[in-house]
């Protein structure tokens, strides 16, 4: 059987999110999804992407492109994906030397990319290719039918205790500066995000953009702690492709209003709002050293899956050390 690679088109997003699928299982994304994800990149935003076709189906996909979120000109996050039906053939190879090949026109300093740690096909075939690990994703899965709330009834009334009431994005229709509010909060506490790189926070326009007119935005699951008006703290639930479950996405707390069990109420309130609305589970990832956040989600019952590896090849190793002090520099003046 005769394959080629050749430049992605508006018309391979749906055969090719099928290969993801295969690829992917148990992370589904629809075509809506992806298409959306992409019609949102900002100008500044470089990508690319290929297909390979075998006898007129498309059977792998691999590409290129910043981080919106941790934006460097210099820093790539390249995928690579292969229908299993139809490895061990050279197509993944045949993708990753498109993509790196021209990934490297831009002159990069690291590539980036994810593979899953019980993957050991995926990981040796990257790091054939000169990836190393760079940082560990715990996958934890909870049960939200199993959710009791009762067992939490504690933490929520030391929110309250504490003068934090915990209200939904539904729940807070009045504050006319409702959305600015939200958007700064969340912006402040991702800055806290373990990653290899800062965060780069998105003005109000383009969030507004990813999160408000987002299908699958949950207003009534998206929670947010307020403290004498002053939004301090949140945690969102965002539906998913696979049915009945929902992803975690950010969860987090002012600096100055930590350690007063506000994230725990948080997620609590955020489950019961997603098992009343009939829910099955939710799925997270948290950094592997991020353990006031893994104990939160251990108590509240999340179980371990395996865990994702953040894997880089590094181009030019001095240009990255000097990114990276750079980051520590900014964040050592926020």
């Amino acid at each position: 059987m005769e394959w080629k690679i050749r430049e992605f088109t508006e018309a391979d997003y749906e055969p090719a999110n099928e290969v993801h699928n295969a690829v992917y299982p148990d992370y589904k994304r629809s075509t809506t999804d992806w298409r959306r994800w992409d019609s949102l990149k900002e100008p500044k935003i470089k990508w690319r992407r290929w297909v390979a076709e075998r006898d007129g189906a498309i059977v792998g996909w691999a590409g290129y492109s910043h981080s919106s979120w941790t934006y460097h000109p210099r820093k790539l996050w390249v995928e690579v994906g292969v229908h299993p039906d139809a490895r061990r053939r050279g197509i993944g190879s045949a993708l990753w030397e498109t993509a790196e090949s021209a990934a490297m026109e831009l002159d990069p300093i690291v590539l980036r990319g994810e593979v899953r740690e019980d993957m050991e096909e995926d990981h040796r075939f990257a790091a054939a290719r000169g990836f190393v690990d760079r940082m560990r994703e715990q996958e934890s899965l909870l049960d939200i039918t199993a959710f009791d709330a009762s067992r939490f009834e504690a933490d929520l009334a030391r929110a309250e205790e504490e003068g934090v009431a915990i209200r939904s994005y539904d729940e807070l229709a009045d504050d006319r500066e409702r959305d600015r509010k939200y958007h700064e909060v969340c912006i402040d506490v991702g800055k806290d995000v373990p990653s290899p790189d800062a965060q780069t926070p998105q003005d109000f326009e383009q969030w507004s953009k990813i999160v408000y007119e987002s299908p699958n935005f949950l207003p009534g699951c998206n929670m947010i702690a307020v403290d004498n008006g002053r939004y301090v703290g949140m945690s969102n639930l965002w539906k998913e492709a696979t049915e009945g479950r929902l992803e975690t996405g950010l969860t987090g707390v002012r600096r100055d209003h930590r350690k007063r069990g506000i994230a725990t109420a948080l997620k609590v309130r955020a489950l019961m709002a997603a098992k009343a609305a009939g829910f099955e589970a939710t799925i997270t990832w948290n950094e592997e050293k991020n353990r006031g956040m893994l104990g939160i989600n251990e108590r509240l019952g999340f179980r371990f899956r395996p865990a994702w590896l953040w894997i880089e090849k590094v181009i030019d190793a001095e240009a990255l050390a000097e990114s990276e002090k750079e980051d520590e520099r900014k964040e050592d003046s926020s």
